[in-house]
């Protein structure tokens, strides 16, 4: 599921006639960023949760060929775990990919998607979540991540990487969605429900990664591409 249902306020004005998941990163909207990861790594079928602006994101949605969609719509903006928990319907009872729309992940090594899922066990997990190192986080400024990023459930500590901030990736497993509220509420509630019983694990991320949800992360986003696509070119002695 990749969530896209957000205002985007503070990318405003930038928002006011277009929903942010379709904000152009380098030319592209910042939401094709995550499906061509999906793509990628062979998922074939995404659910998305639609709001703001919400036709024009169908519409962009429609004319992307290599995935099929299932579209979650939302009169209002349900935030994280409400639009997660009014998905539910579409996302059946086996685990899910959950990806945020505006970040851009870059691996070093194996994917992201592919550690996350060779870590996943059912059996003790309800959450999965990727942590990205907080020093090397371009567009996080604050937040509670460090209620639910510790030593004692996080794959792969490294004391050097530490403090580490939520990623926006993650697998989830839908079941655990059916006794959430409904309406609008933030999946932070589940996470602490899940941390109560140990099945909230997390997994630090191998790479770079922007979170664009400023007009500072979009430039700086931009920056890391351009340095990605065309690295500076180093002079012969």
């Amino acid at each position: 599921m990749v969530l896209a249902a957000g205002y985007g306020t503070r990318l405003l004005p930038l928002t006011e006639q277009r929903p942010k998941p379709l904000v152009p990163v380098a030319g592209k909207p910042m939401i094709e960023y995550a499906l061509d990861r999906l793509v990628a790594y062979g998922i074939e079928e995404v659910v998305v949760n639609v709001s703001h602006h919400r036709a024009q994101l169908m519409e962009y949605l429609s004319t992307f060929k290599c995935l099929s969609f299932k579209i979650s719509e939302e009169a209002e903006a349900l935030e994280t775990g409400g639009g997660l928990k009014k998905a539910l319907p579409l996302l059946g009872n086996e685990p899910v990919f959950t990806v945020n729309s505006d970040i851009l992940w870059f691996d070093e090594g194996q994917s992201a998607l592919e550690r996350l899922e060779q870590c996943w066990d059912g059996a003790q997990m309800d959450f999965l979540l990727l942590a990205q190192p907080k020093s090397k986080a371009v567009g996080h400024d604050k937040g509670e991540d460090h209620l639910f990023i510790k030593r004692e459930n996080t794959i792969g500590w490294n004391e050097q990487d530490a403090p580490y901030i939520i990623a926006g990736i993650g697998i989830l497993n839908p079941p655990v969605l059916q006794n959430a509220p409904d309406g609008k509420f933030t999946v932070k509630i589940l996470w602490h429900e899940a941390m109560k019983h140990r099945r909230l694990k997390c997994l630090p991320h191998c790479g770079r990664w922007v979170q664009t949800g400023t007009m500072a992360d979009l430039r700086n986003a931009e920056r890391i591409l351009s340095d990605i696509i065309s690295p500076p070119q180093t002079q012969s002695p």
